[in-house]
């Protein structure tokens, strides 16, 4: 099932709000796994997580690494 996370009702994790807030494109589809695909601006990546709350954690924790990233390279 794909999940809006414009409705707030569905959004459910913390997590995945902060980074909808920060500007990241998620589309979350719950299954057997919970799968979750995050974009903004070049960068995109999916995880998958036996739980939302796991997918969440990991996805959150890539977009961070990438945006810590993308601020050392263009400091530069």
């Amino acid at each position: 099932m794909a999940m809006n996370l414009e409705d707030p009702a569905a959004r459910g994790s913390f997590l995945l709000e902060l980074l909808y807030f920060a500007g990241w494109q998620l589309k979350v589809r719950q299954g057997e796994r919970a799968r979750i695909r995050a974009t903004r601006a070049d960068v995109e990546f999916e995880v998958t997580g036996a739980s939302l709350d796991e997918a969440a954690e990991i996805v959150f924790a890539r977009a961070m690494r990438s945006s810590h990233l993308n601020d050392r390279l263009e400091s530069d």
